[in-house]
């Protein structure tokens, strides 16, 4: 194309322009660059007049070209190639309206510059049109040999067949599921080959049927292989026509979802075995979403709640339920804001943890909350009834037992051991500046002789009666101990009480006592009589427990030694100020 010819008698003219706009439109800046060195050298070693003109049309005409590249990104369209040819064109025939007179115009314009530019544009066009059709070949066997390899690395099976059914490309794929060795072996062959017929006829339904309606369908197909292994396919069929929109085959893909099948057959298993176990649960199992909304519960639920069994249904809020409950009288009445009453119930049965609930009819109902991943809340609901009835079943035989362990069986009162903790107690509380606790030490005169006399059965009466009328008069005091402390022995604690007031309280007990007048021909009194000795903590030396007792079992031994039914004091110099009762 940058070889001079003789155009026309005397004027030497050549392509120079069209390579040096196909270049820069094809092969973009360095594919332009040889040319466009090449066509300026040549020029200026070539001189003349027209150099001026020439220099600056070889820049245009490779300019062209590089700015349709730059633009397009890709293989020219015909409009492209069209408008690079005439810019080819208009650089090449340019020169000659500079250099040309305007007097020769009509005589070199239909001779030499008409023809010339005709030729520029026809090569141009020829030759852009023989380049993209190269490119587009090329890009066309680039695209085959990826697309090839993608379809034979595909795991998936990928065939395509006639009207027939008769295979007319496979992929390797197709060929392991068939079991045919290679694809090659596929070609021209049919499901009938390769499948038991009843299987075989199944498949060709369903291509029968694709090319009957002419649309893609989307199944699964299970078969046996040959091998024996029951497999499952995802198949999908599409038709492909021809120019003219006839069909003249179809495309079939297939996935094996076998593993599928199997883990979905597993998974309905255990759904229905889960639905099994839910369903024969002795507790409520209900399941709120993080607004609180419900979303998931068995039959057990509706069976605890029988009141709000048609409102505890899926999308139902809780507070709704709460609502519902207590105006229908399920739940226990509560005084107060009955919309602050159902938020606080909602958010502590929607919290983690247990809670305990009582309903109207007298079930105990216990809601155990676990938070979810999602945000949600598991709860499940037990009647704890039975337990709660055995618990305070439970609780009052253990009161029972308690008073009994600490009661003596006879009279009634506190045994010995619940004296002596109750001794303790009071000791270790006792202030080191305040009087008390005071011990009285109780003892029936010449008891020993009244059984001999009556009879055991009349004695522990008797005894019985005693303790009666001690416990009357000693429950006046707050916080008084009565307790049987051996045999016919007594013995009382009366908290923050002074000597006056201990000595006050024995006479008081004496006087009683004999007022009862019961017989007892055993005693020079002639009728029961008690001696009581007495001692208060931190009065004449008594500092601790070991004190209390031993100094109030003097005073009553000093009683018993006076002559009976009588008190006596700790403290020697009080018993001038005691007087008989």
């Amino acid at each position: 194309m940058s070889l001079p010819f003789q155009f026309h008698p005397g004027v030497l003219l050549d392509l120079r322009y069209t390579l040096l706009a196909i270049s820069g439109l094809f092969g973009g800046p360095v594919a332009a660059a040889a040319p466009f060195v090449v066509a300026v050298g040549r020029r200026v070693m070539s001189g003349g007049t027209g150099l001026s003109v020439a220099l600056p049309l070889i820049f245009m005409a490779t300019a062209s070209g590089l700015i349709a590249h730059r633009f397009i990104r890709g293989i020219p369209d015909g409009r492209s190639i069209c408008v690079v040819s005439l810019a080819v064109v208009f650089s090449g025939t340019a020169g000659f309206f500079v250099k040309v007179p305007f007097d020769q115009w009509p005589v070199v314009m239909p001779s030499v510059v008409a023809p010339f530019a005709l030729l520029l544009f026809v090569s141009a066009m020829i030759s852009s049109f023989a380049i993209s059709q190269e490119l587009k070949r090329q890009e066309a066997t680039t695209l085959n040999r990826i697309y090839r390899a993608i379809i034979e690395a595909l795991p998936d099976c990928l065939n395509a067949k006639d009207l027939k059914g008769r295979f007319i490309a496979a992929n390797p794929a197709t060929a392991a599921l068939m079991s045919s060795g290679t694809a090659a072996n596929l070609i021209g062959k049919t499901d009938f080959d390769f499948f038991p017929q009843e299987t075989a006829r199944v498949f060709r339904a369903d291509e029968e049927a694709l090319l009957r309606d002419g649309k893609p369908i989307l199944i699964e197909q299970r078969f046996t292989r040959a091998d024996g292994v029951e497999t499952w396919l995802a198949t999908l069929k599409a038709p492909f026509d021809d120019d003219d929109g006839k069909p003249i085959g179809m495309i079939t893909h297939n996935r094996e979802i076998t593993d599928r099948k199997r883990l979905e057959s597993e998974l309905a298993q255990t759904q229905r075995h889960l639905a099994d176990a839910l369903a024969s649960m002795a507790d409520g199992l209900a399941m709120f979403d993080r607004k609180g909304a419900q979303v998931f519960n068995n039959a057990r639920y509706l069976e605890l709640f029988p009141l709000t069994a048609d409102v505890r249904s899926t999308g139902t809020c809780l507070r709704a339920i709460i609502r519902a409950a207590i105006e229908r009288g399920e739940e226990a009445p509560v005084g107060g804001d009955i919309d602050d009453i159902i938020e606080r119930s909602a958010a502590a049965i929607l919290s983690p943890g247990d809670r305990q609930m009582r309903l109207a009819d007298g079930r105990w109902i216990e809601a155990r909350t676990r938070v979810t991943e999602e945000g949600g809340s598991l709860i499940v609901f037990s009647d704890i009834t039975t337990s709660k009835r055995t618990e305070e079943e439970l609780r009052t035989l253990n009161e029972r037992l308690k008073v009994m362990a600490h009661t003596d069986g006879l009279t009634g009162l506190l045994n010995r051991r619940a004296f002596d903790e109750a001794l303790d107690d009071l000791v270790s509380r006792s202030s080191q500046t305040v009087a008390g606790p005071s011990l009285l030490m109780i003892d029936v005169d010449k008891f020993k002789a009244y059984n001999d006399t009556y009879g055991h059965p009349v004695g522990d009466a008797c005894l019985k009666r005693v303790a009666n009328r001690v416990a009357e008069i000693v429950a006046s005091y707050p916080r008084s101990i009565v307790a049987r402390y051996g045999g016919e022995e007594i013995a009382v604690i009366i908290p923050q009480c002074d000597k006056a007031a201990a000595l006050s309280v024995a006479r008081l007990l004496c006087a009683q006592v004999r007022s009862m007048e019961i017989e007892h021909v055993g005693s020079e009194k002639g009728r029961v009589t008690v001696s009581v000795g007495i001692a208060t903590m931190n009065a004449a030396g008594v500092r601790g427990k070991r004190d209390l007792l031993g100094s109030a079992d003097e005073a009553l031994y000093a009683a018993k030694a006076a002559g009976r039914d009588c008190v006596r004091s700790c403290d020697p110099s009080d018993d001038a100020a005691v007087v008989r009762a």
